[in-house]
C-alpha cells in the first residue's frame, strides 16, 4: 500500500530528505508544498519519527485531506535522522493523513510499520532492483 515509490533518491541530511518529501507528495496529495513542509518539520520537533534499523516514518495530517496519501523513498546514501536507536535512516516511509484519522489511515500506517519492523523485508526494500520491485514488496504485505 504505497501511491509512489523513489527507488534512489538523493539527499544528504534530514532537512533535505524533508524538503524533497513536501516537493515531491505535494502534488500527489494537492496541498502546498510549504504547508506539507511546515507540517512535517512541527512533527519532528514533537518527536523523531526515525524508528529504528534505518527507517523513518515521517507523517503529518491535514484538514483538506479525505484519504492518506503514502510515498516511500529509499535513500542512495543513509542520513543522520537522530533516531531512537541513533543508527542513520535510508528507508523512508511518509504517511500524508486526514486531520481525523480513519480506518484507510490506520491502516496504512499499520501495513508500513508491520512491514518495514520485518527485518527480511528490510533487507528485500535495501536490495530491490527497482521501483517495481519496491511496490511489490509492499503489495504483498496488503493481504
Amino acid at each position: 500500500m504505497v501511491d509512489l515509490v523513489v527507488a534512489r533518491m538523493r539527499v544528504t541530511n534530514k532537512k533535505s530528505l524533508l524538503e524533497e518529501l513536501a516537493r515531491i507528495s505535494a502534488p500527489l496529495a494537492n496541498l502546498d508544498r510549504t504547508a506539507v513542509l511546515s507540517a512535517l518539520k512541527e512533527r519532528e520537533r514533537i518527536g523523531c519519527t526515525g524508528i529504528g534499523q534505518g527507517v523513518a516514518l515521517p507523517h503529518a495530517r491535514f484538514a483538506e485531506l479525505q484519504k492518506p496519501v503514502t510515498l516511500f523513498a529509499r535513500l542512495s546514501s543513509p542520513i543522520e535522522y537522530d533516531a531512537v536507536d541513533e543508527k542513520r535512516v535510508d528507508l523512508i516511509y511518509l504517511l500524508l493523513g486526514p486531520e481525523i484519522a480513519n480506518d484507510e489511515h490506520l491502516k496504512a500506517l499499520a501495513c508500513a510499520a508491520r512491514l518495514l519492523r520485518d527485518p527480511t523485508a528490510r533487507q528485500a526494500l535495501r536490495h530491490a532492483a527497482d521501483e517495481e520491485a519496491i511496490s511489490a514488496i509492499f503489495a504483498g504485505t496488503a493481504r
